[in-house]
């Protein structure tokens, strides 16, 4: 029920793109995810930034959606730096058995050299204890890198790497929900 609410939230945040910040999609052989953020502020300090994703991975039997509010700002004089912090709120199912729902706090960056002309790294890291897991849930880790290049002002290519682990109830190990190396791009509007 939350699933299918996050992906109601999501495609509607998804027709107003006319607003939007950036839509990003990534590929694998088999899975695939698209994303959408959206700045509700921007200042000298930083920006507020609110986002949504769904992500399927047939090979790990996995549906989720995100939502997410992060802020992001670029600390001292490093040029091409950006880092932020923020939450996530993760609802699915994988094994058409465990059902999960998480929220998550985490840390982002994303580095882009001035003297590489759009060559950049990017990586966070969300992580939900067992406080705020749920269901079939007692924790989610979810971790990824990317390295980027920027072929137009509002297109970037990548290729990165994701894993999503997730602890299930009655269970001694985590169990991998996601992990993947993809392709993809991310438009800016």
């Amino acid at each position: 029920m939350l699933l299918r609410f996050l992906l109601i939230i999501f495609f509607c945040l998804v027709t107003t793109m006319a607003t939007a910040d950036s839509v990003d999609i990534g590929l694998s052989d088999k899975s695939f995810q698209i994303g959408y953020e959206h700045s509700i502020n921007r200042d000298d300090y930083g920006s507020s930034m609110v986002n949504g994703r769904f992500l399927y991975d047939g090979d790990k039997e996995t549906t989720l959606g995100s939502l997410g509010l992060d802020f992001v700002g670029k600390p001292g004089n490093v040029s091409g730096l950006d880092l932020g912090v923020g939450t996530k709120l993760y609802a699915g199912s994988t094994d058409h058995d465990t059902d999960f729902i998480n929220l998550a706090v985490g840390l982002r960056s994303s580095y882009i050299s001035p003297q590489l002309q759009g060559l950049g790294i990017a990586g966070y890291f969300y992580y939900a204890p067992e406080v705020f897991s749920f269901l079939d849930s007692e924790g989610l880790l979810e971790s990824g890198v990317r390295l980027t290049y920027a072929v137009l002002p509002k297109a970037t290519l990548y290729i990165g790497y994701q894993n999503i682990s997730l602890d299930v109830e009655h269970r001694s190990s985590s169990r991998t929900i996601d992990d993947a190396v993809r392709i993809g791009f991310v438009a800016h509007f």
